[in-house]
């Protein structure tokens, strides 16, 4: 168990958003990697309470739907489609 993975975090399916990570949520540092973001930005919008995020015990984590709704949301802005952005 402790060998096996059954695909790495940084690699082409981390990056694409691929289907096959089912993952309901991540951790703060593989949704900066995601994003192309450093760790500690996302600390600092989860601290100014700009991106939600679920704390368990001494976790932080991000859930998938809210790194998309971000992504969708930025390129609406970008596309002129956003709102007050």
């Amino acid at each position: 168990m402790h060998g096996e993975h059954s695909a790495p975090a940084s690699g082409p399916a981390a990056q694409t958003g691929s289907s096959q990570d089912s993952r309901l949520a991540y951790s703060v540092p593989e949704a900066a990697r995601r994003l192309g973001v450093s760790p500690m930005t996302l600390y600092r919008e989860i601290a100014a309470g700009k991106l939600p995020a679920i704390r368990m015990r001494d976790r932080v984590l991000i859930p998938r739907l809210v790194l998309e709704r971000l992504v969708e949301e930025a390129i609406a802005a970008a596309s002129g489609g956003g709102r007050d952005a």
